[in-house]
């Protein structure tokens, strides 16, 4: 319907179509199997229709790190079909599939630029409604309960019912999509009003979410970003304004968003003991010293982990017994909060050292993260690389290849990422 629409095809409107549906489906809570039919209907679409096989096997061959993330989820199969425990490790493999389907799907299509441009608004657009839907939900709650805190973190997203830390990346990933857009002048950007309201839905749900590891993401980003404008503009009188800026946020983080603050003030605690029965702390509860917080109990949560690690360095655990090993850790440990929850390592990283060993840990790193981070780099992408590096952040204090919204949003924009890169050569 916008001026340059005529610059797509009819299979471009099509994916575009089937993209949106996805990003739509994606966020309500409770329609999860109508997500899962748009995620068939993207990826079979992107498969079989919307490229030759020829030109998939051209794209293969410049992407060579599309390979290494099919290559990365058939170890998930070997390595069920190697566990003790079978049935959990392929329920695993079913529950990682986005990992396998969207980048020899979406990976192997070559999208062009006015293409992204309408998918990355869309998604920019979707999640800022979804916010404000929340937000407004939330405020509703809070004046019919007369509870401040039904606000923030968890309580916040109750009307899709998503864990806020992950909802917490996604909105950091639209507002750099919001961000690019208005970088590159996109004709998509008909009212700058918009966006700028958009963006302050955003940043305001940041810090609601509550989510450190988001926070200090989005506005380390936006600190470099300013930083690097102004070397690069030679406008070093605007550094002032950029340190004044981060300066009324800090204030404002201490003033209006005390829950918020302490969730970064658990940090100062980071003492455990594996048997101590306290309580974990709640983003409401006051801070003590008996504690489980986030800090110490990822600490000794990555204790465990690594001692797994040392024990099987190469090739891993098995993904069907990782869950068991863990558990006889948290037992011999006495660590009681971990293994009466059945508590995961709380990172990432750790999960796929733990479960594949280095050799499925330097697979992933290289297919998923650093190859196509090069690709960002050398092509001046600076959305991708910040979308990439949010990704790479959000791993560290979370185990995201645990939910299957964790898998299908990674994988979603890596093949994305993947799929805007042009070919060196023109395909047939």
């Amino acid at each position: 319907m916008d001026d340059q629409a005529g610059l797509l095809t009819i299979k471009d409107k099509i994916l575009y179509i089937l993209v949106v549906i996805f990003l739509v489906t994606f966020y309500p809570g409770h329609i999860s199997s109508v997500n899962v039919v748009a995620v068939v209907l993207l990826a079979l679409y992107s498969f079989f229709l919307y490229n030759s096989f020829g030109e998939k096997i051209n794209l293969l061959r410049r992407r060579k790190e599309v390979a290494a993330m099919a290559v990365f989820y058939l170890l998930h199969i070997v390595s069920s079909f190697f566990s003790k425990d079978q049935a959990e490790g392929f329920s695993w493999v079913v529950i990682r599939m986005p990992l396998f389907v969207f980048p020899v799907s979406l990976g192997l299509v070559y999208i062009k630029q006015e293409l992204k441009e309408r998918i990355i608004w869309a998604y920019a657009i979707i999640t800022t409604i979804t916010l404000l839907l929340c937000s407004v939900w939330a405020v509703y709650q809070t004046i019919a309960k007369r509870d401040i805190t039904l606000l923030y973190n968890d309580n916040l997203t109750d009307l899709i019912d998503k864990q806020s830390i992950y909802i917490a990346l996604l909105v950091n990933l639209a507002v750099f999509g919001f961000g690019y857009l208005l970088a590159i002048k996109s004709k998509l950007v008909t009212s700058k009003g918009l966006v700028y309201g958009s963006l302050f839905i955003l940043l305001l749900t940041n810090l609601l979410l509550a989510s450190r590891i988001a926070i200090i993401t989005l506005y380390g980003s936006i600190i470099c970003a300013a930083v690097w404008y102004t070397i690069q503009k030679k406008k070093l009188k605007l550094l002032g304004f950029i340190a004044a800026g981060m300066a009324v946020v800090a204030v404002l983080l201490i003033t209006l968003f005390p829950k918020t603050l302490g969730r970064f003030r658990e940090l100062e605690n980071t003492h455990y003991q594996y048997n101590s029965k306290g309580a974990e702390r709640h983003f409401n509860m006051d801070i003590t010293p008996d504690q489980w917080n986030g800090a110490n109990l990822r600490l000794a949560l990555w204790s465990c982990g690594w001692e797994l690690v040392q024990q099987n360095p190469v090739f891993g655990v098995q993904l069907g017994d990782k869950l068991h090993r863990l558990m006889e850790v948290y037992a011999a440990k006495h660590f009681y909060i971990a293994y009466n929850s059945h508590r995961n390592l709380h990172s990432n990283y750790l999960d796929i050292l733990v479960s594949f060993g280095f050799v499925g840990f330097l697979l992933f790193l290289w297919g998923f993260l650093f190859e196509p981070m090069r690709h960002c780099i050398r092509n001046k992408d600076y959305f991708g690389l910040l979308v990439i590096v949010a990704f790479m952040l959000s791993f560290i204090p979370e185990t995201y290849f645990d939910r299957s919204m964790g898998n299908m949003v990674f994988a979603f924009f890596i093949a994305f990422i993947v799929s805007y890169r042009e070919p060196k050569v023109k395909t047939a």
